[in-house]
This record gives C-alpha cells, sequence and structure tokens, in this order.
C-alpha cells in the first residue's frame, strides 16, 4: 500500500493527530472499504488489503465498521446553522405548560 504524505493536509493531520504509519494504513483501508460499498464506480479488493497489511479480512471490515460508525455519529451531533438565542427555550416550555 502506498502512502504519500507530500500533500500539506496529510502533513497536518499526521501532526495534529500524532498519526502511526500503522494508523495511516488503517484509515486507509477503512476509507477504500467503505468508499467501495457506497460508490459503484470505486473498487477495492479486501483479500489484497488484508495480505498488505497482514491483518484477515473480518479485522479490516472491522475497521471500516468502526470508522462509519464514528463517522455518522461525527455528522450526526455537527450544530448547524446559528445556536438558538439565550433564554429561547425557557419560554417555550413556559408556554407549553400555559397551555396544558
Amino acid at each position: 500500500m502506498h502512502i504519500d504524505l507530500t500533500s500539506k493536509r496529510a502533513r497536518k493531520l499526521i501532526e495534529d493527530y500524532g498519526l502511526t504509519e500503522e494508523e495511516l494504513r488503517q484509515i486507509i483501508a477503512a476509507a477504500r472499504i467503505n468508499l467501495a460499498t457506497f460508490d459503484p464506480e470505486y473498487r477495492a479488493n479486501v483479500t489484497q488489503l488484508s495480505q498488505e497489511l497482514d491483518r484477515s479480512r473480518p479485522t479490516i471490515y472491522s475497521w471500516a465498521d468502526r470508522a462509519l460508525e464514528a463517522t455518522v455519529e461525527s455528522l450526526r451531533n455537527i450544530r448547524t446553522g446559528r445556536p438558538p438565542k439565550e433564554g429561547a427555550s425557557n419560554r417555550r416550555i413556559r408556554r407549553r405548560s400555559e397551555h396544558s
């Protein structure tokens, strides 16, 4: 598996997270499998990945599943838009209790 460390983004992520070469290989393998799962134009050979990383196919799939789970959880927790005005939730609660 070829790892390209020349891009500015790759160097920054490696530095920010203190990534090891083994972790980089796991990230790449997980990303390839998940991309192949959802993009019919992308192909990933899990057997080849498992041989290159000296890990079993179930281990490779486990990495991919955990990476996908973390990504989904992260995306679902991203707050979008402007935060509510302070006190807005208190007003809503008071209005509901007045109508009960």
